[in-house]
């Protein structure tokens, strides 16, 4: 049986996939000092190596919110005009 494999088995060194990594912990990465809360972007060899020793995790991005314009009773508001009481 033959192994066959793209390249000869050997990585083309200018495609890297980068991942958003969240920093857990201080350390270090990509040859700089990074802080714990850094959402920093890593290569995934490195990435993988930060998850595995517990100082990073994936970061998955959050859904940003709807604007909503919350005025009340102006003519470009989207919400219900204000009901006023009525005389007794």
């Amino acid at each position: 049986m033959v192994l066959t494999t793209k390249n000869g088995g050997v990585k083309d060194p200018t495609t890297t996939n980068m991942h958003k990594y969240l920093i857990l912990r201080d350390t270090i990465a990509n040859m700089q000092r990074v802080s714990a809360g850094d959402v920093i972007e890593l290569d995934q060899a490195q990435g993988f190596d930060l998850v595995a020793n517990k100082k990073a995790e994936l970061y998955k991005e959050k859904p940003k919110a709807k604007k909503t314009n919350r005025s009340v009773g102006l003519k470009k508001s989207e919400s219900k005009p204000v009901k006023k009481r009525a005389k007794k």
